[in-house]
């Protein structure tokens, strides 16, 4: 019976045919994207969560279900498309043609697999996607202007880069395709170097399987010049097998300036083993000249000769890996195999008796939800639950399998606590009733037992029980053909329990711990504002009377030099304009307070917006107010002592820009450290030349003062927009309009060089725009229309 009233908040079609099922066919992006891999194209799908609405996301069939939830709206997407281009591949036979160089993928090209870098690695400050086709070749590729609803375009088709390596690798010429044939690749979070705020420095790593046996190890960058976009770092053979799954798991800081990760591998003979790589980033002083060279990141290797699991030819479908809740624990690898789940985590010292390390082994269960029912089949998604300490896996045939008591003493055996009607779903059998009954509820009309749900890829949405899945109808013993144009997959998002347990003061604990950097509920910090949106329509009718929640004490800013000594500025030389955008981008979204106090801006922006109660709405309308202020004091503050440490460079043309920063830190309403640090930065520098802080209309040419940092209006009553960066009028077309909350700023200087030499403006607005890759007050990204 309560199985009729699981939520469901949406059911999107897909017109496309779901790529091989994998556990990485449905993904999260750091930028809260979710990836849906097709045969053809990859969908990159965001919720429509806290987007400006003049972007209208495509209607989904959610909102047409007559048991959508009524205290939670259906949820909406936006959805752009990745398109393989099935003509143009390579050509493996020219290379050899030995019976090894075989790829019989080429006979249908088609996605193999997708994975998503770090965020703030695109020229757009988000995420670069590497590309595997069935034909072994590797691919990256990145938003153009706008990553919600705009094209995404081929960065570096990296065959020939990799045939390169292997050129100098030697080796015959059967030896150097294999190296340069792709099998498996896995993209690195960034290692946390302990630096506040946090270095822009790429530390992340991609790594690459080939059909060698060897690993390489890559590093995405922008300074290699046109249509190259890698730099190789280190390659390791560890096999004469194929690489054929590969995956990182997190950083953890092992000294000062130093992180170590292991990269876990698994071969066709079925052996798992592993990679020890240690990241160091060097930062060197320079005491004669009181200024800081640039930082260089060095990259060892060590092989461990302990394997895992070792080579019994049996077939490997999936590899992965979960944070337990249990801080003292290392990372769990989770190895699939048809029919067998193993669970694998090294031993730490000083870790407790209780903690379990070494290989363990769950067999599978059939769960009988249709005719074509198998554990044999390959797993589609993974999800760990911190709060139940559970690992819930998804079959391709629909069914879902529960691992209980992951961080004491792992087991397929539900606890003797689970007898209640709703706490039988946390049961395999349990919850792959509630995934059939969704599927009947979704597909509609009457559905025979011999069609499988097959679900080709599974993910979390906004922590469990809120899962999201892409399924097709099927029949196992249906062998006719079904042409690509009639395959259509459904995307469903849907809460996987009849009730949530989660009561008002868990909601606020769950808020209060990610708003200030303690996030326990979930071992990642991806996605973090998808996590948040489902639980504040329960979260507005509490937050209005918890004061602290918004009004927590922030901690001091940090210092402004990004390396070197305190008492430096940045470097002198040809690289000194970089390395100031540099510290201005490490101060504006490398600082963890500023990135709090934005999610509490769209937590109080969600909640204004979703009553229609007059006086509610004037709260949270206040509240916003106050950490809209906030947030501009900081960026002000980190402005002001950036710019004093670059005191020495300032030319004339920058005094303009400076004394604007300067009568902005004077205003009413501002700290009286911050305006202090102001007057002290114009007592030190000589205003005698510059053109002052007016501005001329652009309609009528009379001059407009500077009173109000959002807008200007001439006594004519001609209204203008300022730039949300630098404050001056925008009276141009080159703008870039955010993401999140609409407003709008110039574009950097290498896309509208005209207008700054038009303007005669120095370059510390330059490098401001340049190092303002997102949204300074919400910190979405930004879209061009130009």
């Amino acid at each position: 019976r309560n199985m009729e009233h699981v939520t469901i908040y949406a059911a999107s079609s897909v017109p496309a045919a779901a790529s091989h099922p994998t556990i990485s066919c449905l993904q999260w992006t750091e930028d809260g994207q979710l990836l849906f891999v097709t045969k053809t194209a990859v969908y990159i799908l965001t919720p429509d969560f806290g987007v400006n609405n003049s972007y209208g996301p495509f209607s989904t069939t959610a909102s047409k279900l007559k048991d959508s939830p009524g205290g939670f709206n259906a949820c909406g997407w936006f959805r752009t498309v990745l398109e393989l281009d099935r003509r143009s591949f390579y050509h493996w036979p020219m290379e050899s043609q030995d019976w090894d160089n075989l790829v019989t993928g080429s006979l249908d090209v088609s996605i193999k697999a997708v994975v998503a870098s770090p965020s703030f690695l695109s020229a757009d400050a988000g995420c670069v996607l590497a590309v595997v086709s069935t034909n072994l070749e590797l691919s990256l590729w990145c938003s153009l202007r706008n990553q919600l609803a705009g094209q995404w375009v081929k960065l570096q088709d990296a065959t020939h880069f990799l045939q390169s390596l292997g050129t100098v690798s030697g080796g015959s010429r059967l030896q150097q395709a294999l190296r340069s044939q792709v099998v498996c690749c896995s993209w690195s979070r960034q290692p946390d170097f302990d630096n506040v705020p946090a270095s822009v420095l790429d530390g992340s790593l991609l790594a690459v399987g080939n059909k060698a046996g060897s690993v390489l190890l890559l590093r995405f960058t922008r300074d290699s010049g046109p249509s190259q976009y890698l730099e190789h770092i280190q390659t390791i053979v560890i096999s004469e097998q194929w690489v054929t799954h590969l995956t990182w798991l997190p950083w953890t800081r092992t000294r000062v300036n130093e992180c170590l990760a292991a990269l876990v591998y698994c071969t066709s003979d079925g052996t798992v083993g592993s990679i020890q790589v240690t990241r160091t980033i060097s930062i060197e002083t320079r005491a004669a000249s009181r200024y800081g060279s640039d930082p260089v990141i060095a990259t060892s290797l060590s092989h461990s000769k302990t394997l895992i699991c070792e080579a019994d030819d049996r077939m490997i479908t999936a590899l992965s890996f979960i944070e337990p809740r249990d801080r003292d624990m290392n990372p769990v690898v989770v190895i699939f195999r048809p029919g067998v789940v193993h669970l694998w985590t090294e031993a730490r010292d000083g870790g407790g008796g209780s903690l379990w390390s070494g290989l363990r082994f769950f067999l599978l269960h059939r769960q009988g939800i249709s005719r074509g029912s198998s554990m044999f089949y390959p797993p589609s998604g993974l999800v760990y639950s911190p709060e139940h300490d559970i690992i819930v896996l998804s079959l391709v045939d629909g069914s879902f399998h529960v691992i209980y008591d992951v961080s004491t003493s792992p087991t397929v055996k539900p606890p003797e606590g689970l007898t209640g009607p709703v706490n039988n779903y946390y049961t395999s059998s349990g919850l792959s009733s509630v995934s059939r009954r969704v599927f009947l509820r979704v597909d509609g009309g009457v559905v025979p037992h011999a069609e499988m749900n097959q679900i080709s890829g599974m993910v979390s949405f906004a922590g469990f029980p809120i899962v999201s899945w892409a399924h097709e109808r099927s029949i196992l013993s249906d062998f006719s053909y079904k042409h690509e144009a009639r395959h259509n997959s459904t995307l469903v998002v849907s809460k996987m329990l009849a009730e949530d347990d989660r009561d008002d003061d868990a909601v606020l604990r769950m808020l209060t711990q990610i708003t200030q950097g303690d996030d326990e509920n979930d071992g990642d910090d991806d996605d973090i504002l998808t996590r948040l949106y489902p639980r504040l329509h329960q979260a507005c009718k509490i937050l209005r009377a918890r004061a602290i929640f918004w009004n927590s004490p922030l901690p001091p800013p940090p210092p402004p030099t990004l390396f070197g000594d305190p008492s430096s500025g940045f470097g002198f030389g040809s690289s000194y304009r970089r390395r100031f955008c540099d510290g201005i981008t490490r101060r504006l979204f490398g600082s963890d307070v500023l990135l709090r106090l934005r999610l509490k801006l769209a937590i109080a922006d969600f909640c204004w917006k979703s009553t229609s109660n007059p006086e509610i709405q004037r709260e949270y309308e206040t509240i916003a107010r106050g950490l809209l202020n906030a947030i501009s004091h900081r960026v002000l503050g980190a402005l002001i002592q950036e710019i004093a440490s670059a005191i020495d460079l300032l030319t004339r043309d920058d005094l303009s820009f400076v004394l604007r920063v300067v009568i902005q830190c004077l205003l009413p309403g501002t700290p009286q450290e911050l305006s202090a640090e102001a007057q002290k930065l114009a007592n030190e520098i000589s205003t005698s030349g510059g053109r002052g802080t007016q501005e001329q209309c652009p309609a009528c040419g009379l001059e407009i003062p500077l009173t109000d940092i959002a807008t200007a209006a001439c006594s004519r009553g001609h209204r203008w927009s300022r730039c949300s960066v630098t404050s001056f009028i925008l009276s141009t077309t080159m703008v870039r309009t955010c993401l999140g909350c609409a407003r709008k700023a110039f574009l950097p200087t290498a896309l509208s060089p005209h207008l700054f030499r038009a303007t005669g403006r120095g370059w510390v607005i330059q490098e401001l725009l340049n190092a303002a890759r997102r949204c300074l007050f919400c910190g979405n990204n930004f879209a061009t229309l130009i």
